[in-house]
Formats: C-alpha cells, sequence, structure tokens
C-alpha cells in the first residue's frame, strides 16, 4: 500500500469540518479554477455528508487530464484507502496502479446559472448507461482567490429537469497526475 506522506493540510481539514452554511456561501461567491492549472494533477478529497463513510467514499482523489479527441479537460475518481481526513491518502490498488473510474468533463458553469464556478459533467464523462455517476454533477470553486490548490464543490444530481444537492467535498493539490498521459491515451480509444 503506498501513502501520501504530506497528509492534509490544516486548511483543507478545517473547510471540510466547516459548517453547511460557510459552505455554501463559499460557493455561492467564490470563483471558477483554471481548467489550465487543474489539468495533470491530482487531489486529494473528501465528501463532507456522513453517509459517505457508510459507503466507504469519504476520502478520494480525483485526477485531471485532457482528452485527446478535441483536447477537451477531462476528470475521473480514484479510491482509497479510508484512512480518515487525519490519515493519508493512498490510492487503490496501489499508488503506482491507481484505479480511475466515474469520468467527468471540465467545462464552464453556464453564467446565466453561476458564473464563478467549473462544471464537473459526470453524464458527459462517456461512463456506462447503468453507472450511476452518470446523473452527477458538480459545481466547483477556488477557496481563496487566484488560487487552485485548495477547491469546493458542490454535488448534484441531474434527475430531469431537478437538481437536487447531495453535499459538498473539498480538494486539495496532491502530486502530478502519475498517469495523466496514459488516461488520455486510454480515452482516445
Amino acid at each position: 500500500m503506498g501513502s501520501d506522506r504530506d497528509g492534509a493540510s490544516a486548511q483543507f481539514r478545517t473547510l471540510a469540518r466547516s459548517p453547511r452554511s460557510e459552505l455554501e456561501q463559499i460557493v455561492a461567491t467564490g470563483e471558477a479554477p483554471s481548467i489550465a492549472a487543474l489539468v495533470g494533477h491530482e487531489y486529494r478529497g473528501y465528501n463532507t455528508p456522513r453517509m459517505t463513510a457508510l459507503l466507504r467514499i469519504r476520502t478520494f482523489i480525483k485526477v485531471f487530464f485532457t482528452d485527446p479527441e478535441g483536447g477537451a479537460a477531462m476528470g475521473a475518481n480514484t479510491p482509497v484507502h479510508q484512512n480518515g481526513l487525519d490519515g493519508a491518502w493512498a490510492a487503490r490498488p496501489d499508488e503506482d496502479h491507481p484505479r480511475r473510474y466515474a469520468f467527468f468533463a471540465v467545462t464552464p458553469v453556464d453564467p446565466r446559472a453561476h458564473p464563478g464556478a467549473l462544471l464537473l459533467d459526470y453524464g458527459a464523462g462517456n461512463n456506462r448507461p447503468w453507472d450511476v455517476a452518470r446523473l452527477l454533477r458538480a459545481e466547483l470553486v477556488r477557496v481563496a482567490p487566484g488560487s487552485d490548490e485548495l477547491l469546493l464543490g458542490k454535488a448534484h444530481l441531474a434527475l430531469g429537469p431537478a437538481r437536487p444537492a447531495v453535499g459538498f467535498f473539498v480538494l486539495e493539490r496532491r502530486r502530478p497526475a502519475p498517469d495523466a498521459a496514459a488516461l488520455e491515451l486510454s480515452r482516445a480509444r
């Protein structure tokens, strides 16, 4: 099992423990991250809803890469060993061969809906038709203006025209993605 020697920052842990009202305010007033700054990196992630611990998806990794067919920004999730907020983010099955799943497209949000966010659209991620991840959409904003190191997302379900909120997640830049080039090639097939 690999390990994430650095672990999460104090600011990441504080944000992950923040009340919903504070997270709502950050999403409402935040600015969109730079797509170019995301591509080629992994971000450690933490889902704030308690139920995600039961589902064993409380901690995770997101990776961002470029789709070689058209150059669009894409992303995927990576399962990690569930070591808690203060533990290490260790990719499964291991750091050298992380499993990538639940792919998503990364685009600006419609400016009429939310001008200061990016959209992570799992419905446009070329996931299998039966994959429930296809229903996910998430707004992603910077926590600090001008910085793509710490980000906050708000996930929704796409149920026809309805978009009920699922919860918040926190992302923090972890490292350059070791397999970004391979992900780009695999998506071209």
